[in-house]
């Protein structure tokens, strides 16, 4: 005859027992359901149960308890049923609800590579996880294990310090760094370099390196936001930094950043190609400054990218977007670059808004005014216009004009804004240009 008792969760797992315990008997089988992060041979393990062995009650909450104190599930729970022996024998059937807010790991100025680290924490760390818990025993577990990785591998080992924080994105993360004061960078130094010179390469990297923390981001700035930029201006877009050293300055407290430099070889332009419209086949022809064959320049693409968007603005397309997207072909050492463009909606003048004239002086204005409404806008043109006014001298006393323009979205429609000030009269320039050469020929007074 068999006989079935539901264990449930650990709070409520004993509510529901018969008054009499089932005896201790043998697990015939064990099954894991719920996980999807972790391996179900995983948490077996953990829960030390395998087929045949002696077990009780107790015994299986004794090992849900464990798996529970591992601080890597929400909750855990079993059922089981049982048929009476001689001997007992168990069928359990363990569930487990995976905890949904877990973090990445980071890795910062440990002195060894973060992929060697992951490495060593996935053969060490009991359900290793590439994004984990942030609570107290999770972090604790990992970063006792990458404290003896540091102590195994390094030299002279720092001691690390785990904290759950936010990364440059305000993304939370578990951040593993030495329990010491950040350094700041004092200098940096390169060297491998030999198609640009030392100099040119420094003035980029010290500007956003000399005297602040030595953190990864940072080093990411100089490497990728200063250094890289500089060889792909010069045709080197596969520039590479196979070894990023640090060295105490013997100056001040500081460190020296040093930095090897692979450059690779240098790239001419490949194929030009261009995707979507709002772009005339003449507009591209007159302001391409290289073709294919080129020695291949960032800057150039760069600058063929902002002088097309400045064509597209002039017909109205305020809210155009050109993103080049560049691929090396590695075999041929050319750079194939394709421009990506999405016009948007034209925008046209709507009216002009004219502020600091008076009542007579702003029809002139307005009569002058060259666009009318209905007409794609020209955002440059407002200013041209101001610079037009002021050399034909149509007003005494003006002074400084400046413009804006407000772009309403929904209607696509523009309203201008131009501001005159007065200024100071001819007879008052006049007369402080007298009173200051009176200064100077007098400044003790007559």
């Amino acid at each position: 005859m068999r006989v079935f008792l539901l264990l449930l969760a650990a709070s409520l797992a004993f509510s529901q027992t018969p008054k009499k315990e089932p005896p201790p008997g043998v697990l015939r089988t064990i099954q894991v359901r719920g996980n999807q992060i972790y391996a179900t041979g995983e948490i077996l393990k953990a829960l030390g149960l395998n087929p045949g062995d002696a077990v009780s009650v107790p015994e299986l909450e004794r090992a849900r308890e464990k798996v529970q104190g591992l601080d890597v599930f929400s909750t855990v729970s079993f059922q089981f049923k049982f048929e009476a022996g001689p001997p007992t024998k168990y069928d359990v059937l363990f569930t487990v609800a995976e905890d949904t807010q877990v973090l990445p790991l980071h890795f910062e100025r440990l002195g060894a590579a973060p992929d060697d680290i992951v490495a060593y924490l996935k053969t060490h760390v009991p359900f290793y996880a590439d994004q984990i818990p942030g609570t107290a025993s999770v972090v604790q577990r990992y970063r006792a294990a990458v404290q003896d990785y540091l102590t195994q591998t390094v030299k002279n080992p720092v001691r690390v310090r785990a904290t759950v924080a936010t990364d440059e994105a305000g993304k939370l993360q578990v951040n593993f760094f030495p329990d010491a004061p950040i350094p700041n960078i004092s200098l940096v130094d390169v060297s491998g370099n030999e198609k640009v010179d030392k100099g040119t390469i420094l003035r980029a990297a010290n500007d956003v390196a000399i005297g602040v923390p030595l953190t990864d981001a940072r080093v990411k700035l100089i490497l990728e936001g200063a250094i890289r930029p500089v060889y792909a201006a010069r045709g080197y877009p596969l520039v590479t930094f196979p070894k990023i050293e640090t060295e105490p300055a013997k100056t001040n407290s500081g460190v020296i950043l040093k930095i090897t430099i692979h450059e690779g070889p240098q790239f001419n332009f490949g194929p030009l190609r261009f995707r979507g419209k709002g772009l005339e086949e003449d507009e591209i022809r007159s302001a391409i400054t290289f073709k294919p064959g080129d020695p291949y320049s960032s800057d150039k693409v760069d600058a063929f990218r902002v002088e097309l968007l400045k064509k597209m603005r002039h017909k109205g397309l305020l809210d155009a977007t050109i993103d080049p997207e560049m691929t090396p072909d590695e075999p041929k050492h050319v750079m194939n670059v394709v421009y990506n463009v999405v016009p948007g909606e034209v925008y046209q003048f709507a009216k002009l808004d004219i502020r600091g004239l008076d009542m007579m002086a702003q029809p002139v204005i307005e009569k002058l005014w060259g666009e009318k409404p209905g007409q794609p806008f020209n955002p440059d043109y407002p200013d041209f216009f101001l610079k037009k006014v002021g050399e034909q001298g149509l007003f005494d006393n003006l002074a400084k004009t400046q413009s804006d323009y407000t772009a309403d979205p929904a209607t696509h429609n523009v309203t201008v804004h131009l501001y005159f000030k007065g200024g100071k009269s001819e007879e008052d320039k006049k007369r402080e240009k007298k009173e200051e050469e009176d200064r100077r020929q007098h400044p003790y007074g007559r």
